[in-house]
């Protein structure tokens, strides 16, 4: 499984890189990663047309997207487009930040990490 990490370099500026989970724990109902510390979960939902301009992520967080389609862009200038499956795993929590732009309306899950 492909997670995207945004993360902030040490030149204070966002970046995007590819982390992979691996499903190798065999268990009655498929394939399992390995645990995930984790504190609380929401449920979002998100309308067309909103930009929440330059900004870092209020705590380190999985962003798992079920609908509708959602643009980041790093501060290190790099712009990724997220949709249904995606999984964004936002620790930007200093420095330049990100901008996101909503798509279209969709719907997502965001899961707050330790």
């Amino acid at each position: 499984m492909k997670i995207t990490h945004l993360y902030t370099s040490d030149d204070n500026k966002s970046y995007f890189k590819e982390i992979a989970s691996s499903s190798s724990i065999k268990k009655e109902l498929g394939f399992y990663s390995e645990e995930y510390p984790v504190k609380k979960m929401y449920f979002r939902d998100f309308e067309k047309g909103l930009t929440f301009d330059w900004h870092c992520a209020p705590q380190a967080q999985y962003i798992i997207y079920l609908e509708g389609e959602v643009e980041v862009q790093a501060s290190g200038g790099e712009k990724r487009l997220f949709k249904a499956g995606d999984i964004l795993f936002v620790t930007d929590v200093k420095g330049d930040g990100h901008i996101t732009k909503t798509l279209s309306n969709g719907r997502s899950i965001v899961v707050t990490a330790e």
